[in-house]
């Protein structure tokens, strides 16, 4: 992977696409719960600062996200119900649908956002209670906010306010991305 790369080309989509795919999104997890009632739904997706969301670069990251999931599940001895890849215009996704209690994957999940390159990606677990859909949370489980890339405060609030220029979030990625670029080439997934 030449990280460099990674912001000079791609799809950049518009907005009613990036809103589209939001809504798409909620009804297959909506959609998965129905079939799956008494599982939960991990939905993967990479945080990419700026216009473009997808591209070779784009889909080898997340790739490795993907892989150190799969890894997760392995190792926790879960076997996915249910899995799927989307390679979208507004970024690759994927979806895994798991038959064990969200409290515990999510608490997997917190572990894999917590590493290096984990930072990268927002993997959410989602359920049902009462009929509706939920999202597990950090602070369930007595976590903080994530962090933000640049001056480590809550990534919510930094971006929601847009705190930092793009362009030096894309250069603070890039420079993750190269010096874990051993890590990426281990895993096989970012060549």
């Amino acid at each position: 992977m030449n990280a460099a790369d990674m912001f000079a080309h791609g799809e950049t989509p518009e907005l009613d696409e990036v809103l589209l795919n939001r809504e798409r999104r909620v009804k297959l997890i909506e959609e998965l719960l129905r079939r799956f009632p008494k599982s939960c739904v991990v939905s993967l997706k990479c945080n990419i600062p700026g216009p473009i969301k997808s591209n070779g670069e784009i889909l080898a990251l997340f790739g490795y996200g993907e892989n150190r999931i799969h890894k997760i599940l392995s190792n926790q001895g879960w076997r996915p119900n249910y899995q799927k890849r989307l390679n979208l215009r507004t970024g690759p996704e994927a979806f895994w649908v798991i038959p064990e209690d969200s409290f515990e994957v999510k608490r997997n999940m917190i572990l894999f956002e917590e590493e290096t390159l984990g930072r990268l990606f927002d993997a959410d677990v989602l359920d049902q209670k009462d009929g509706l859909v939920r999202t597990r949370s950090r602070v369930e489980f007595g976590y903080e906010p994530r962090r933000c890339l640049i001056c480590d405060q809550d990534a919510r609030i930094c971006a929601s306010r847009r705190l930092h220029p793009v362009p030096m979030l894309q250069q603070r990625l890039i420079r993750l991305l190269e010096e874990n670029a051993e890590e990426l080439e281990k895993d096989g997934s970012a060549r």
